[in-house]
């Protein structure tokens, strides 16, 4: 059961820099910011403002910090299907 939607690295990502998932209209619904990647407790539940979100597709970034120092911006999108 996937109930939560995190960032999954490998070993050479030290930290996660930052972390949103924006709605279709570019709202801000979910944040997070200056955690170790692989947690899923840092993640997205699906909530927004502790109400259940409708099915969907999301947008998200995400900015990771390697080991080596060096820093790159991730994104996609991620359907939420109930």
């Amino acid at each position: 059961i996937n109930d939560r939607f995190y960032v999954f690295a490998g070993q050479n990502v030290g930290r996660v820099l930052k972390f949103k998932v924006f709605d279709r209209w570019g709202e801000l619904i979910f944040e997070n910011e200056n955690f170790s990647p692989n947690e899923s407790g840092q993640g997205w539940d699906g909530r927004f403002e502790g109400d259940k979100m409708n099915p969907a597709v999301f947008v998200w970034f995400a900015e990771i910090e390697y080991l080596d120092g060096e820093v790159e911006v991730l994104k996609g999108d991620v359907t939420l299907v109930r």
